[in-house]
């Protein structure tokens, strides 16, 4: 990873994505999707423009949301996890009336929560549209304090991974994850994680990731390591940065791993905060949810392929599409 590389062209869908894979009890079988045609979201798609197939065989659409012409009804739940150990409490990131304006303002189906993590995770608010309630919840972030809004979640290490205090990343990013699928009701989510990438376990992103897929949730990483990297070179640390730019790699491979997209500001301030933020609404307001309703059946549970298909070409590049899910 370098420094150079610009953030928000990662905002364009890539191309090798690992297919989730979540259990439901719920009535219908949801797999989102982008389509991108010369580097550009198309946001005009229609429900005859997709088959959808179940283990190959079509399945008749229940239901299709997205884009302009089909306004999302399903809730969008984006849950926002910053690390407190770091460079996370650079300027800007945790200004109330950024994410009010990025998100609430422009998302109005999307619902907000607040997590923060060092190696125990605290969660600051459930899912809310409150511009205040928010507020109050970023503020928090960085009290230590114990309050009644506030739910300390333990953290674990993954059989066989080992750690010490400081930053236990791939731990919160699931522990998060599960959280947040613990909410009722039916949702697609996602996870914005603010870290500079140096975690203080041997987790890898892969143990994350057999989390993270089966509860159908990507991650969209914002790699603020950076500066800490050039303050190393500044004084004349030579391994040790090198060794930094593998975990910030790494915590931003989970984008990739899990259908995410990830950010790598070379610089933080409140001006990019609103880019990143302005970047996920665009993936919000361009993504597409297809369902149908599963057929009941009286065996054990098993994995289904559920595969999104554009019917034409011309429509562009098909972007996820693709989960496994167990019923």
């Amino acid at each position: 990873m370098s420094g150079s590389i610009g953030f928000l062209c990662l905002a364009l869908p890539l191309c090798a994505q690992q297919a989730p894979v979540f259990r439901t009890e719920a009535a219908l079988a949801l797999v989102r999707f982008h389509v991108v045609r010369k580097h550009s979201y198309v946001d005009g798609l229609k429900p005859e423009d997709v088959t959808l197939l179940e283990d190959g065989s079509p399945r008749k659409v229940k239901v299709f949301e997205g884009g302009r012409l089909a306004p999302r009804t399903i809730p969008i739940e984006m849950t926002l996890l910053f690390d407190t150990s770091g460079s996370v409490t650079d300027a800007g990131l945790l200004d109330p009336l950024v994410y009010k304006a990025s998100l609430l303002d422009n998302l109005e189906g999307v619902r907000l929560a607040v997590y923060s993590f060092t190696s125990a995770l605290r969660r600051q608010c459930r899912p809310t549209r409150d511009p205040a309630e928010l507020a109050a919840a970023l503020r928090r972030v960085l009290d230590s304090r114990p309050g009644p809004q506030v739910e300390n979640i333990p953290l674990q290490l993954p059989p066989g991974r080992k750690g010490a205090e400081g930053t236990w990343l791939f731990e919160a990013i699931m522990a998060a994850a599960r959280n947040a699928a613990a909410e009722p009701g039916q949702a697609t989510r996602m996870l914005v994680v603010f870290s500079d990438g140096f975690p203080t376990t041997n987790t890898r992103p892969e143990d994350a990731l057999a989390v993270l897929s089966e509860l159908g949730i990507p991650v969209y990483p914002v790699v603020l390591g950076h500066a800490s990297i050039a303050a190393m070179k500044a004084g004349g640390q030579i391994g040790w940065p090198r060794m930094a730019e593998l975990f910030m790699a790494d915590f931003a491979r989970l984008a990739e791993l899990t259908g995410g997209r990830s950010f790598d500001p070379p610089v933080i301030d409140v001006a990019v905060v609103r880019q990143i933020l302005a970047a996920m609404a665009g993936q919000v307001l361009c993504e597409y949810v297809v369902g149908f309703q599963p057929e009941q059946s009286s065996g054990a549970p098993r994995p289904h392929r559920i595969q999104v298909k554009l019917r034409s070409k011309d429509l562009g590049t098909l972007e996820g599409g693709f989960r496994t899910v167990t019923y």
